[in-house]
């Protein structure tokens, strides 16, 4: 038996490296995603520079990011049923890193559909890099630290958000239109280094069920809890109009006569929700009042948005976006929250990858509406980004109002 003061040495020791644990976390998933990020201007980027073509630089992005939905239940699937989920998630990163430097060797060299066919690889390992990451984030921060641990996740999607894109610009800037690509790659390899260096633990139900993945496991898990399955569907429909952001800023830009603006106010959105998820991480609020949060936050996303509409003064219009940015971080971190609160174990990473997914393919949709809306005023468009995340999170408030909710653990709570 060891000594009493072995025995403290042993658990400091221990705290710290749990401690140590997130941080490390973070530096993998922010390498990860700020691939994930860039990559969606690189490849019009160079594109453009290969082909001469934007539009061929459009549906490279849409290839890349369509799959997400599709793979979602499999990727999720896989990682649940893992006894080692750091090597299913890191191998899934490596992918979408590789499949990232394809297109320099292929395009312009081979016929088109072999780039199309790398990109969507990719873009079915990209749920590893959004929920799959996440999905481990409650057992990796430990009891009564899920709240901060998923505002600080949700800091990362924000600077990698800022940083991916920054340093496609600078390197294109600096180099040539194919270097952006190559070192985002590099990027998402390091963070696949990064996450296969995790600790991660295996589910309690890993190992346990035999035969293949079961595809529709975590859509009958959202679908049968009340709660999960209401901030599913709002959450995505609310993506429909948010995921137009960036069509409408430009828009906005080009009417004040000024089109490098855009830039100005998607970088104060992405600001504001930086901080905003600071303030959460600052003071959390409980994992059972965080699907109302996240319904009601999303209203409140929107309703920044719609203020813009008759607003004629690009300052003040930023003043907006930004504030929209603050509410963003609380969104997306109560979102994160109730999705683990609710979700069973055996099939948490499953519930997330589909909706992350969900909310990828919405923003694709998202994009699309809005191209067709192109003809309307700015101010229209404004109106039409705005009302999905309010009408979407009102309806889905309403519903969790007076409606119980199933937990994780089987019980009856109240909202």
């Amino acid at each position: 038996m060891s000594s009493p003061v072995r025995q403290v040495t042993e658990r400091d020791a221990g705290a710290r490296r749990e401690r140590g644990r997130l941080p490390h976390y973070l530096v993998a998933a922010l390498l990860a995603r700020a691939a994930d990020e860039g990559a969606r201007v690189a490849l019009v980027i160079f594109a453009l520079d290969r082909t001469g073509s934007a539009a061929v630089g459009g549906t490279l992005v849409a290839t890349l990011l369509l799959p997400h939905v599709v793979a979602a239940p499999l990727v999720g699937g896989l990682v649940d049923r893992s006894r080692r989920p750091a090597a299913v998630l890191a191998a899934a990163i490596a992918v979408f890193a590789g499949a990232l430097a394809a297109p320099i060797a292929l395009l312009g060299h081979a016929p088109l559909w072999q780039t199309y066919l790398v990109l969507a690889i990719a873009g079915c390992c990209g749920p590893a890099v959004t929920g799959g990451l996440t999905s481990q984030l409650a057992a990796l921060a430990g009891p009564g630290r899920e709240a901060r641990a998923f505002a600080l996740d949700s800091l990362s999607y924000n600077v990698a958000g800022m940083v991916g894109p920054a340093t496609v610009g600078l390197v294109a800037a600096s180099a040539s239109p194919s270097a952006p690509t190559l070192a985002l790659a590099v990027a998402g390899g390091l963070g696949a280094l990064g996450v296969a260096s995790l600790r991660l633990p295996a589910s309690a139900a890993a190992g346990e069920q035999t035969g293949a993945v079961d595809l529709f496991q975590g859509a009958r898990a959202i679908v049968r809890n009340p709660a999960l399955r209401t901030i599913t569907v709002a959450t995505s429909v609310g993506q429909l109009g948010l995921g137009g952001l960036a069509v409408v800023a430009t828009t906005l830009a080009a009417t004040a006569h000024q089109p490098g603006r855009a830039g100005l106010l998607l970088s104060v959105t992405a600001g504001g929700a930086f901080v905003g998820s600071l303030l959460w991480a600052w003071r959390p609020l409980p994992a059972s009042r965080a699907p109302r949060v996240t319904v009601w936050a999303m209203v409140a996303v929107g309703v920044p948005l719609g203020l813009a509409a008759g607003v004629h003064s690009l300052p003040l219009v930023a003043a907006l976006f930004a504030l929209s940015g603050l509410l963003t971080g609380p969104f997306a971190a109560a979102l994160f929250l109730a999705r683990s609160h609710l979700a069973a174990e055996a099939t948490r990473t499953q519930v997330f990858t589909i909706g992350a997914g969900l909310k990828v393919a919405a923003s694709a949709i998202g994009v699309g509406l809005l191209g067709l809306a192109a003809d309307l005023p700015a101010s229209a468009q404004l109106l039409v980004v705005a009302a999905f995340p309010i009408v979407a999170g009102i309806a889905g408030g309403m519903l969790l109002r007076h409606r119980p909710r199933s937990g994780a653990d089987g019980h009856i709570h109240a909202c």
